[in-house]
């Protein structure tokens, strides 16, 4: 990769690899149980949006990463997290527990994973988070936000571009009664399917309005 760009993997669910020619981070490994393959990846950072097991199978990432989770500003290998507090349900936290968005800066370009966030995002949290390029945001309902409350949530934050994840894909189970990527795109403008599991961006081509990539887990 040429200096300041910066590649995105997804490996299926919540689970991204955000890289540059000096740093790995890698976001909310899955277990076996979710049904993707455990993929043989290394890095120095994993961030963990709470401690369920289809998000924080750090154990599965090689190369003795630094784990980075909870609320507050966090500073790991030279590297500033934020870590907001949310919840994982409409119920206040009392049915999934809490959930931490984390937004940081990489190649000059700001990121947010807002990991199994279940309702919409508030006001102060917006606040927190500030102006967002790349935004990872599930989609898929039932455990988190769903499709209708996620384009809520893009039209607030406005980012450049915008990655949906944890929704129904073939390889689940019947144990993910989540939707399909589909009723999140449906009307949407500046769609694209990429059709494979990485891109690459830099700061400097980011898309001026809007545009959804749709990646491939495989």
């Amino acid at each position: 990769m040429s200096q300041n760009q910066i590649s995105i993997r997804w490996f299926g669910h919540s689970m991204f690899l955000v890289s540059d020619d000096n740093t790995k981070i890698i976001t909310d490994p899955f277990d076996s149980s979710v049904g993707y393959e455990i993929p043989d990846v290394s890095a120095d950072l994993v961030l963990v949006s709470h401690r369920h097991f289809d998000h924080d199978n750090v154990d599965g990432v090689k190369g003795k990463p630094e784990v980075v989770e909870g609320i507050g500003e966090k500073s790991s290998k030279g590297f500033k997290f934020n870590g907001i507090g949310s919840v994982h349900d409409d119920k206040d936290g009392t049915v999934r527990g809490k959930n931490t968005i984390f937004t940081w800066e990489l190649s000059g370009i700001k990121f947010a994973h807002l990991g199994d966030l279940g309702v919409m995002l508030d006001d102060d949290q917006i606040k927190k988070m500030g102006l967002i390029d790349v935004l990872f945001i599930p989609v898929g309902g039932y455990f988190t936000i769903d499709a209708d409350v996620a384009s809520k949530i893009v039209s607030a934050l406005n980012p450049k571009v915008v990655i949906p994840m944890h929704y129904k894909t073939e390889i689940m189970g019947p144990d993910f009664p989540i939707s399909g990527v589909d009723v999140f795109l449906k009307g949407k403008e500046n769609v694209e399917k990429v059709g494979k599991n990485t891109i690459t961006l830099t700061k400097e081509t980011l898309p001026e309005k809007t545009t959804i990539y749709v990646l491939d887990y495989k």
